[in-house]
This record gives C-alpha cells, sequence and structure tokens, in this order.
C-alpha cells in the first residue's frame, strides 16, 4: 500500500447517509470500505448499530451526525439522540446546532446546545454551514464554540454549494491549523483531496470515497 493511500485512510471519511439506500448496497458499501481500509465512517442514527455489525472485524471510528443535515433538532431531545448515539457504540458526536437559533442571535442557547452534547463525553465535532450565516455571526459561532472546548469543526453539509478555496481562507484566519478542520460537499475527485490537504484542511467527508480510493490504486 503506498504511503499516500495509507494517509488517505486516515483522512477520508466515507459518508452513508443514504435513507433510501438498499441492502445490497449498504453491504457493498461495508464491503468498500474494509477493502480501502478506510478509518472512519460519518452516518445516521439508522445505521449505527448496521455498520458496527458489519464493522466488527475492522478496526474503524463511527461518527454519528445529529440533526444533520436539517440543523432543526430541538434542544429538548438532545439528551436523548445523543444518549441513543452513545448507546449504539458511536465513537464521536458529529452535530449541527439549530439554524433557528442561530439566525435569531441566540448565543446562550446555542452555548446550551454545546455543553449538552458535550455532556456525553464522547468527542464532538461542531457542523456549521457557512454558507448560510452572515460573517459577523459565523465568526461568533465558531469563537464560543472553541472558548467551550470544540477543537473539531466540519464545514460544508453536502448539501448547500461545495467550500471554496475563499471560505478555507477565511477558516483558516479563524481556526489554526492545530484544530481539526474537515470539509464536506462535493468532493468527488482525488485532485480536490489533495488540494484540500495542501491548503491545511485535516480530512475530508464523501459518499464517492470509492470512487476516489479506485483513482489512487491506479497512481
Amino acid at each position: 500500500m503506498s504511503n499516500i493511500e495509507y494517509e488517505l485512510n486516515e483522512k477520508i471519511h466515507a459518508i452513508i447517509i443514504n435513507p433510501y439506500l438498499k441492502w445490497e448496497d449498504f453491504i457493498s458499501n461495508c464491503d468498500l470500505i474494509k477493502k480501502y481500509n478506510i478509518r472512519n465512517i460519518s452516518t445516521s442514527l439508522n445505521y449505527l448499530s448496521y455498520l458496527k455489525n458489519a464493522m466488527s472485524n475492522h478496526s474503524v471510528n463511527i461518527n454519528a451526525l445529529i440533526s444533520y443535515p436539517f440543523a432543526d433538532l430541538p434542544i429538548s431531545f438532545i439528551d436523548e439522540f445523543v444518549g441513543f448515539a452513545k448507546d449504539k457504540g458511536a465513537n464521536r458526536i458529529e452535530y449541527m446546532p439549530n439554524f433557528i437559533n442561530l439566525s435569531k442571535r441566540n448565543i446562550d442557547t446555542f452555548g446550551l446546545e454545546i455543553e449538552m452534547v458535550k455532556r456525553s463525553e464522547i468527542p464532538v465535532t461542531l457542523i456549521i454551514n457557512k454558507s448560510k450565516l452572515d460573517k459577523e455571526l459565523f465568526v461568533k459561532t465558531i469563537e464560543i464554540s472553541m472558548e467551550l472546548g470544540i477543537k473539531s469543526f466540519q464545514f460544508g453539509d453536502g448539501f448547500g454549494p461545495p467550500i471554496s478555496t475563499i471560505d478555507i481562507d477565511e477558516i483558516l484566519k479563524i481556526i489554526s491549523k492545530e484544530n481539526h478542520i474537515k470539509i464536506v460537499g462535493g468532493i468527488k475527485k482525488l485532485t480536490q483531496v489533495i488540494d484540500l490537504f495542501d491548503s491545511g484542511i485535516t480530512c475530508v467527508g464523501t459518499s464517492n470515497f470509492s470512487e476516489i480510493f479506485e483513482e489512487v490504486r491506479i497512481i
């Protein structure tokens, strides 16, 4: 296995969230994750148990997406959803804060959300959709998150516009490279992945992981 492939095993996170995935396609995805020795999967709560069983003989972190992609989880449900993820063996919570609270600039509630998610004592990645926030609120959201101990961030959700090089420059001015920065959305080619890593991004998430690893194998 080449060095580049080994690094990508750690840095490319497979995303499995399609609610209409047929069972045979789900199993095929699991087989591909094992084939390419991928070490991180981001998935919905629906697939947590299935992935834990399917990956029982494969060393992989299974990260639970909560309030994703709609950013609409009422605060009263956070403990229940996070508790479910923990009980099902999630290695990390990837949480998207309630957008209506952010848009109202209800910063106290936003801070409470983070504190509630962190109570699980599972590592937390905060998902922020940069395209939906004005610059001032975007910066404020990150600053408050870091003050509350968040060290891992995801930008982009795979449903809106992809993160641009300008976006990345702005992100890196706020968040140092010592923090964990993940980019999601529109990542389909190996060249995109390499460019993102060269810019200082920690990792990427994509449902097109198989196509990218096939490119690696022919280098």
